[in-house]
């Protein structure tokens, strides 16, 4: 299989939600013909989710220092080169592992993995304050 490179678009929007730490874009992401819908979120959200999913977890956390510095050094060096999702568990589907309960997923894809993505609406987008305008607003220029 030819390597393409990754979405200069997509490698953004990682990197602006994990400079933001607390935005979750909602996102469907095409990986290896896995389609996957979720949240996209920050590293450090996906390390404290696994954590809270599981205490043994603990370890992964690079901030923790259980691994060592050079552990950390890494997995700030690939930052950039990973995408984080949170899914819900579809009965039957792809939004996560295929088990059959609602439970939460978290993946951790390589942005060169990803086939094709798409953003996708908030279910609260009307609601919001107009005064959010999400982690692309320094970017843009608009906070």
């Amino acid at each position: 299989m030819a390597k393409h490179d990754n979405d200069p678009v997509l490698a953004r929007l990682v990197h602006s939600v994990n400079e933001s730490g607390q935005a979750a874009v909602p996102v469907t992401v095409s990986a290896h013909g896995v389609v996957l819908t979720g949240e996209l979120v920050a590293e450090d959200r996906y390390f404290a989710d696994l954590v809270r999913r599981n205490p043994l977890m603990s370890a992964l956390q690079p901030s923790s220092g259980l691994l060592g510095k050079e552990y950390a050094k890494d997995v700030e060096a690939e930052s950039g080169h990973h995408l984080h999702l949170r899914t819900d568990g579809i009965p039957g589907g792809y939004g996560g592992s295929g088990d059959t309960d609602a439970e939460e997923h978290l993946w951790r894809i390589s942005l060169e993995a990803v086939d094709g993505w798409t953003l996708r609406s908030a279910p609260d987008a009307d609601n919001k304050d107009a005064s959010d305008r999400g982690p692309f607003a320094k970017l843009l220029g608009t906070s």
